[in-house]
């Protein structure tokens, strides 16, 4: 019966804690946001800005690159003029080891037992995923004879040369694309050189620091393929462009690299109550799923996962099996010298 014991107090923690947060009220409460620019912005505003203003409260959203926003939170010396902060995988150990992060309230959010056990820490919960790869314009590709992409290796074909965008260092893919490439090459977090050789052989591309610079470059003809996350070729494919999205092979048996986002709050933060509700409505069933229809990200809600089949875009341009995601490369940037990295692509770019 201890079973049954967990089950009716965890049903009456739910029912306690949806409660208190019903309750809430923010009247004159400005709460700031971290968060990417464009359309991912434009999203989260939508399925947030006027539930919060109902409670009295406005939501305000300050976008940029989270290398960006984790500069200024470094120069603030743990304050920034924001309260929640979007946080790339690779920044999650600086946040916390900082003491940037203030720790959560668990009781505050609810919707976190739609998550995995991994996916809820101390200073943190994750948010979404997006899947890094390859995004390409399928008609261009076989009007000109090209190969069809599998991997990083096939963006240096010549016939795409000056028609490829890659991800900056500095944006939110940059890492994931970095580390992916010296992955494929033969290489690891470490030895990181066969993936700059890689890289370097890309001929005169283009770099992108928002997503939304990929897609209005496919619009206008200006690039053939791009290394960006399925999500922007969502966008792009919604938009009536012919393009593909490629999980790049990255070696036997890891095909696709997964890159995780978390929210934290920073410790500063004059207003902790209000941060957990913007956690906690993330997390929220619809909005999880919403926010995935539109910018093409994985959620972390498994409710919002199992209803993404039903869109044939999203089923199509994303890998939804759990054993399959489970087996895409996840960097370990605890191995990572960040400072080598950026000064590797630094060299690269400027030659």
């Amino acid at each position: 019966m201890a079973w049954l014991q967990r089950t009716v107090t965890t049903i009456a923690f739910t029912l306690l804690a949806g409660s208190a947060i019903a309750q809430q009220h923010f009247d004159g409460v400005i709460l700031r946001v971290a968060t990417f620019g464009g359309a991912w912005r434009d999203v989260i505003s939508r399925e947030t800005v006027s539930k919060f203003e109902a409670l009295g409260g406005k939501l305000e959203f300050v976008t940029g690159s989270p290398q960006a926003n984790l500069a200024k939170v470094v120069a603030g010396r743990g304050r920034a003029p924001f309260d929640v902060v979007d946080i790339l995988d690779a920044q999650m150990p600086n946040y916390v080891q900082a003491g940037y992060l203030a720790p959560l309230e668990m009781a505050k959010l609810p919707n976190i037992s739609y998550l995995a056990a991994s996916q809820v820490q101390p200073y943190g919960v994750q948010s979404w995923e997006t899947q890094e790869g390859i995004c390409y314009n399928s008609e261009k590709f076989k009007e000109l004879g090209l190969k069809t992409p599998t991997g990083y290796e096939d963006l240096t074909q010549t016939g795409l040369a000056g028609r490829v965008m890659l991800a900056d260092i500095n944006s939110g893919g940059g890492l994931a694309l970095f580390g992916g490439a010296a992955y494929s090459a033969g290489g690891d977090e470490v030895n990181f050189k066969p993936g700059v050789d890689l890289l370097s052989r890309v001929k005169s591309p283009k770099l992108w620091m928002q997503g939304d610079q990929v897609v209005i470059a496919f619009r206008s003809g200006d690039i053939y393929a791009a290394a960006v996350q399925a999500g922007w070729c969502v966008v792009a494919r919604k938009a009536g462009l012919p393009v593909i999205s490629l999980h790049p092979t990255i070696k036997p048996g890891t095909v696709g690299i997964g890159k995780i986002g978390w929210l934290g709050v920073l410790a500063s933060s004059k207003n902790i109550e209000a941060a957990h509700w913007f956690l906690n409505t993330y997390l929220d069933t619809d909005v999880q799923y919403n926010f995935a229809v539109d910018d093409g990200v994985v959620p972390v809600n498994r409710d919002a996962v199992a209803k993404m089949a039903a869109d044939p875009i999203l089923a199509e341009m994303l890998e939804l099996k759990p054993e399959k995601i489970a087996n895409e490369l996840h960097i370990d940037y605890s191995k990572v010298v960040m400072a080598d990295w950026i000064a590797a692509w630094n060299r690269m770019i400027s030659q």
